[in-house]
């Protein structure tokens, strides 16, 4: 789960070790990847820049990072939402809580 020639992690492969709506901290990741926590918190870093994670400061030595659920988009109204899956049957046919219209599993 490398993706830089010297075998480090980068951004993406970071990106997708970490669960939606899961807290992660910086030495967590590393473990993961093998690297230091200074490579792994660069990445932390530039992936809450570009809004793909969360950073959240809990004390003052530690911060935890959390990468949100991905988003979905209504082709009918272009609402932009998230599905929350907290039924096993409801979850099955998602609507847009906008419109209404019955939504397509996951065309990204």
């Amino acid at each position: 789960m490398v993706d830089t020639h010297d075998g480090t992690p980068g951004v993406g492969a970071v990106s997708e070790a970490m669960l939606p709506l899961e807290p992660y901290t910086a030495g967590e990741l590393a473990s993961r990847f093998d690297a230091s926590k200074a490579t792994v918190r660069r990445f932390l870093n530039a992936l809450a820049r570009d809004g793909r994670i969360r950073k959240k400061v809990s004390e003052p030595e530690r911060v935890i990072w959390i990468r949100d659920s991905p988003k979905d988009e209504c082709p009918r109204c272009g609402n932009e939402f998230e599905i929350k899956h907290v039924h096993p049957v409801l979850q099955a046919v998602p609507y847009c809580p906008t419109c209404g219209s019955r939504l397509r599993r996951h065309e990204r």
